[in-house]
């Protein structure tokens, strides 16, 4: 019985995946920037996020192009822009959508942007410096390091 569970769930499952996977309905993706960035993009009144975003649509069987719904770009200061379109059948494309530019409020939406890329920036130091903190824990320095016995000064490689 056993055997049997084995085999379905070796053979069988897998199967129904690739099955799932390759039904023959055309898909595609779409990631939505925006200019400035932080907009917030919203599909069906449904909220997808802050700008980037990526979406994936599906085609109907046989499809030679997909159609977009609807999304709207939201900034702080309440300007809005709506941006749909058609894609090939397996596309991987990126859509800018750009702020009206007569829309009131630009500094609002430009000191948005200037806090969003300051915060990235910061995230984008510490991964870094995670990154360069667990290179050195696992150096081979650290290791001979760690062996010679627990005194915190003898640890200089794994800082």
């Amino acid at each position: 019985m056993k055997r049997i569970a084995r085999v379905c769930w070796t053979w069988l499952l897998p199967l129904g995946l690739v099955a799932c996977a390759t039904d023959g309905t055309p898909q595609a993706m779409l990631t939505y920037e925006t200019k400035p960035e932080g907009a917030t993009l919203y599909q069906g009144g449904v909220s997808l996020g802050v700008a980037p975003q990526t979406q994936t649509y599906r085609g109907a069987a046989g499809a030679t192009d997909i159609t977009t719904p609807e999304v709207t770009a939201v900034w702080p200061s309440g300007a809005k822009a709506v941006f749909w379109t058609r894609l090939k059948p397996r596309a991987d494309e990126v859509a800018l959508i750009e702020r009206p530019a007569k829309a009131p409020g630009l500094e609002v939406d430009l000191a948005a942007e200037a806090k969003l890329l300051e915060a990235r920036r910061k995230t984008d130091r510490d991964k870094a410096e995670e990154l360069r903190r667990e290179a050195a824990r696992n150096s081979p320095e650290c290791r001979r390091q760690m062996l010679q016995g627990p005194n915190a000064q003898t640890l200089t490689a794994c800082q």
